[in-house]
């Protein structure tokens, strides 16, 4: 069984959604008997610290995502590579995307697909699952507990830990997060939600994997 390791900082309205969908992949993958190690309030350090003593094979962040960093909390960034990133508005100074080496890695934030998770692969990232764009969903309430228009935004994306939780590979869980778009998509443009039917499109075409396939958690 293996070891995961979860960022999730609810301290805004879309982190708040990030951190509640989380906890829930959270008890799905300890029911399945591994081992989660879940950072509420994750900054550099002890995310560091995290990956040090634990050395998880699966590591989930949430938070917000730019080209080429992804933030903890207070805006902190955890992972990223030098340069300017437009969408945070930061200059990266200091990388760590070695950190990743051997790893498995879902990027669930907007963007960070599109620079940052190539560059996790050079440096030694087993695979990684990001979006190129803006994660976008839609909500009918402030809570993630009593909001239904948020459900197929969250629940797609998650079929990846799930499918891993269960002993499948990366590839068979990147294609269960596509079939759950797809499902959710018809099952919106069959009740007349246009614009939720058209943003689930939108974060299924933004989806990337980089990698291996072949790897299990």
């Amino acid at each position: 069984m293996g070891t995961v390791l979860i960022t999730a900082c609810p301290h805004d309205s879309p982190t708040i959604f990030g951190y509640f969908y989380l906890r829930k992949a959270a008890d799905t993958l300890a029911e399945y008997g591994h081992r989660v190690v879940f950072l509420r309030s994750a900054n550099l350090a002890n995310f560091r610290a995290a990956l040090i003593k634990y050395d998880p094979r699966l590591v989930m962040l949430n938070g917000h995502g730019g080209s080429r960093s992804v933030t903890g909390c207070s805006g902190e960034v955890i992972l990223g590579v030098t340069g300017y990133d437009p969408e945070l508005g930061k200059n990266i100074t200091r990388e760590n995307p070695s950190w990743m080496r051997g790893r498995i890695v879902f990027l669930f934030t907007c963007n960070a697909g599109k620079e940052i998770a190539p560059r996790l692969i050079e440096e030694g990232a087993l695979a990684v699952v990001g979006y190129r764009s803006d994660y976008i969903f839609l909500s009918d309430d402030k809570s993630p507990a009593r909001s239904q228009k948020s459900k197929p935004f969250f629940l797609a994306p998650l079929m990846f830990p799930i499918i891993l939780a269960m002993g499948g590979p990366v590839g068979e869980a990147v294609e269960a997060i596509r079939d759950a778009y797809r499902k959710y998509i018809a099952k919106a443009d069959a009740s007349g939600e246009d614009l939720v039917a058209k943003y689930l499109y939108y974060d299924l075409e933004n989806l990337v994997v980089y990698g291996k396939m072949n790897v299990t958690l």
